[in-house]
């Protein structure tokens, strides 16, 4: 953890010195048609927590009963299959119905008078938390990744007075929902960018490519009409691991998911295995997917690089355009909707996961020809445009990097003490914390109080670093 300072009116405390009550792991049980309302993991949002995103448990009233959410609860993911999603929090900011939640969540509750919940909220969010987690996490042998009670009670967290809790809160909203935002519009324009795509490629069927288009002397054919000869590769035996500089490899069907050809999907031929040196892939060629999952069969393209020694695999087609034909032309017609509609009700399989497109029904796909001079004009305009418009959607990602950035940056400037004023009247951490413990023990008249160590900075310091002065309080 990097070293953060903080105002000598806060305090570096434990997760555990600020509940109002220990960690409570939530209740495993079984679905069923009917029972008790349970949260999923999806409900875990950065906004709070979706309600909606419920299933039924075996559960009673009565069994539930210590497991409902209640607002200001905080409710943490305990396992999760990656890393990311590990220790991710929400807050219950109300509660529209009665839900439990189960054991794959621990519930945070917090005491109001030391930490508000939304002040836990944001700080749950930051690098300062999240980096804690992530050096903590533990693999189980079926490679998911938990987080025990240990762990979380011993998270460490900059901790201002109450007042500035409040101040600090309300600046984050402020600045976080414009940020949220801008951020959701960048969501969707990403989102939008294969439509764009498809809305390009769709005018190389269309004959509205320019105003000099000359529409009337396209032509309706078959693909086979442009197509000389297709060309496969075959099965042979391989390593799982990719080829080496020096080794033959041969190309996964993921070589050709993406709309560009990807070289480094590959894996190693066998020693030993005969070369059919014919089927190695050259510069230019135009590759096509005859076997992929619904979605990705009969995905199209054109090789632009290419390593030497890599083969087609035996679902790998290599087609070879007539000379007439543009191949700049030919890859936007492949790659169209109106083209990957047809390859899709063709394709044959009992299964999503791998489908097959004969070369027989792919020669048949109706394809609207244009001539040769259009071909060129064609393609050569297309191939422009969709640059473009991979130029936007990596521009867009880069925005999306950039305002997480920022994100981090808000909310590391406002747990350092530096996104708002600290108010000399405001009463230290230090001090609110010793009267809370003395009101404690005069409520609960103990003679011998449970004992904490807190520790509150005076000068520039890590958490790890011990400082100067060290409370106790009574929890």
């Amino acid at each position: 953890m990097n070293e953060i300072d903080i105002p000598a009116s806060w305090a570096w405390v434990h997760l555990v010195d600020v509940l109002s009550e220990p960690l409570t792991i939530g209740r495993s049980t079984k679905t069923t048609s009917d029972g008790f309302p349970i949260l999923r993991l999806t409900a875990l949002k950065r906004e709070g927590i979706d309600f909606s995103e419920r299933k039924n448990g075996a559960w009673t009233r009565e069994q539930a009963n210590q497991f409902i959410v209640m607002e200001g609860d905080f409710l943490v993911s305990r396992g999760s299959g990656s890393v990311e999603s590990i220790g991710r929090g929400a807050l219950a900011r109300h509660t529209p119905v009665s839900v439990g939640f189960p054991s794959s969540m621990i519930r945070i509750r917090v005491d109001s008078s030391i930490m508000t919940p939304e002040y836990l909220e944001n700080i749950w969010e930051s690098h300062l938390v999240r980096s804690q987690i992530e050096r903590a996490v533990h693999t189980t042998a079926i490679r998911t990744y938990t987080i025990n009670r240990d762990t979380l009670e011993g998270i460490q967290l900059p901790l201002p007075p109450l007042p500035e809790q409040y101040r600090i809160v309300e600046a984050l909203e402020s600045h976080l929902s414009r940020l949220d935002f801008g951020q959701s519009c960048l969501q969707r324009s990403v989102a939008l960018i294969p439509e764009l795509r498809s809305a390009v490629r769709n005018t190389a069927i269309s004959g509205r490519n320019s105003p000099t288009s000359t529409s009337s002397l396209w032509k309706w054919g078959n693909l086979g009409d442009v197509i000389a000869r297709i060309e496969t590769g075959r099965s042979v035996r391989c390593e799982r691991r990719p080829a080496r500089e020096d080794e033959w490899g041969v190309i996964k069907v993921s070589a050709m998911t993406r709309g560009k050809f990807n070289a480094c999907e590959q894996k190693a031929v066998q020693a030993g295995t005969r070369i059919d040196p014919r089927n190695e892939i050259k510069l230019n060629d135009l590759l096509i997917s005859r076997a992929n999952t619904a979605t990705h069969v009969g995905a199209a393209v054109l090789v632009e690089e290419c390593r030497p020694r890599l083969l087609l695999s035996d679902k790998s087609l290599r087609l070879v355009p007539k000379d007439e034909v543009d191949k700049n032309w030919l890859i936007q017609v492949l790659s169209s909707p109106h083209v990957r509609n047809q390859i899709s009700s063709r394709a044959n399989g009992t299964l999503d996961s791998m489908r097959n497109i004969t070369q027989q029904n792919l020669l048949s796909i109706k394809i609207p020809i244009p001539p040769r001079k259009e071909q060129t004009s064609v393609g050569e305009s297309l191939k422009n445009q969709i640059e473009r418009t991979d130029r936007l959607a990596e521009q867009l990602q880069l925005l999306r990097t950039r305002s997480d950035q920022l994100r981090q940056s808000l909310l590391t400037h406002a747990f350092a003490g530096r996104l708002v004023a600290q108010d000399p009247a405001d009463e230290s951490t230090t001090a609110s914390l010793t009267r809370i413990r003395t009101e404690r023990e005069t409520r609960s008249g103990r003679s011998k109080p449970t004992r904490r160590h807190v520790t509150t900075e005076r000068a520039s310091h890590s958490p790890h670093t011990p400082t100067t002065l060290q409370l106790e309080f009574d929890l």
